[in-house]
């Protein structure tokens, strides 16, 4: 595991002795090995050149307009965020992330020196920006993310404060070494290296496809290494620069979902209820079989076949899979459910329903910003007094489920989610048993409108 301590030690002699010779390449010339314009160069205070450690140009393929807001992750002194200004300008605003204190107090003097008033430092880890959701339009890095231990949680960071369809560049280290049975990436082999082979960019190298693996994992589209670079840490590793577009989060549950479905079968996943009785008996307590019910986030769940058999014939199914609404239509065939293919934060309906369902959905809105667009289309969706019920996990159940991230719930936290417009009216907690025979801990919410 990378060692911050040793990383802040060695880039805090880099800021206190930048002439010495530290193994790679830096300084003016190594930015010009790699491209950098002339007229960058002339543009920004001299000084700042002779800590440039870049190991490859994450500009050479960069689209970044006027006006854009652009971070960079791991800006040492600061060579990358002021050659981003030159592209943002005096309508735009770059910031810089860098863990080492000596790095961000140098990075500001450069700035300040520059005469750019738009350019703050941030010292923070990568991995929790105190930054906006979605407030970026370019994520840029120069060597840096190759330093972090967790890259799932760097490019869920780098997602999360990315807006839709936004940009990320980078230039970093990945192995080239030849494939052994070990894996880095498994963690099995790093006894073998030492602290200082994290903070020269050996220990924490990715090869190339996996790199690019991760990064489609994270939410990425158009992933590619878009060129090798001349920069060398070990006989093992290479420069290489690469970039990718942040794929919209509903483009992201759509085909998350839709891929799993074509792929197991869904009798078998942890989540599913071959009796959801639980549901069925809170609707039955607060609708009449004569409601209009919306199951939000349906899924291929047997929910609608047990209302249908108490009765319910007013049913509309929601959910982003396509293949999932299929299995449950070709399964109950019955032409009075209505079925609507959409993300739920998309969904827009005229039709007021007395009761919403949704058994796995809202725990998996893991930004703010789309736990409000939830409520929001929650609350449009009902009529007055219309009833919601919410299940989530409970606060000590899994943190992951279907490959993703979770949040968790209880009575005290659901409370600072719900708009003052809806009540919540009764909670109760429930075990799940699941396929396997195991335990998932959930918590029913009932909300009023």
């Amino acid at each position: 595991m990378a060692d911050n301590n040793q990383i802040i030690e060695l880039y805090t002699e880099l800021v206190e002795n930048p002439n010495k010779d530290f193994g790679w390449d830096k300084g003016l010339e190594n930015a010009k090995a790699h491209g950098y314009k002339q007229e960058w160069i002339v543009a920004l205070p001299q000084e700042v050149w002779s800590y440039c450690t870049a190991v490859g140009n994450p500009f050479e393929f960069a689209q970044i307009q006027e006006g854009d807001t652009v971070l960079d992750l791991g800006c040492g002194a600061g060579v990358d965020v002021l050659v981003a200004h030159l592209y943002v300008g005096s309508t735009g605003k770059v910031y810089g992330v860098d863990i080492t204190p000596k790095m961000v107090e140098v990075a500001s003097k450069y700035a300040k020196m520059a005469g750019f008033d738009n350019v703050e430092i941030l010292q923070s880890s990568f991995d929790d920006i105190a930054l906006e959701d979605e407030s970026v339009d370019v994520v840029i890095s120069n060597g840096a993310i190759n330093l972090t231990s967790c890259k799932e949680s760097v490019f869920a960071e780098i997602y999360r404060v990315l807006k839709p369809d936004g940009k990320i560049y980078f230039a970093d280290m990945i192995d080239i070494s030849e494939p052994s049975c070990c894996s880095l990436e498994q963690n099995s082999c790093c006894e073998s290296f030492g602290k200082e082979d994290w903070a020269n960019c050996v220990a924490g190298t990715m090869r190339e496809d996996e790199l690019i693996k991760l990064m489609q994992k994270s939410g990425f589209k158009g992933v590619e290494c878009t060129g090798h670079t001349h920069y060398k840490t070990a006989q093992t590793t290479q420069g290489a620069t690469f970039r990718a577009i942040k794929i919209s989060a509903d483009k992201r549950r759509e085909h998350h979902w839709d891929n799993l479905f074509q792929k197991v079968d869904y009798t078998q996943v942890l989540w599913h209820q071959s009796s959801p009785q639980k549901s069925v008996d809170l609707i039955v307590k607060y609708v009449k079989n004569n409601a209009k019910i919306i199951d939000a986030g349906s899924g291929a769940s047997y929910l609608v076949d047990n209302l249908l058999k108490a009765d319910y014939q007013n049913i509309t199914l929601l959910d982003a899979s396509k293949t999932a609404l299929s299995i449950v239509e070709s399964r109950i065939k019955n032409n009075k459910v209505r079925f609507i293919c959409s993300d739920i934060l998309n969904f827009k309906n005229d039709e007021k329903y007395d009761l919403w369902h949704d058994r796995a959905v809202f725990h998996f809105l893991l930004s703010q910003k789309e736990r409000k667009q939830y409520f929001r289309v929650l609350e449009n969706s009902l009529k007055p007094k219309g009833i919601a019920i919410i299940s989530t996990f409970r606060t000590d159940g899994p943190i992951q489920c279907a490959g993703l991230d979770t949040m968790q719930y209880d009575y005290q936290k659901m409370p600072r989610e719900i708009p003052a417009s809806l009540n919540l009216i009764e909670s109760e907690e429930f075990a799940h048993i699941t396929p396997k025979g195991t335990i998932q801990d959930y918590i029913y919410f009932v909300i009023q409108k």
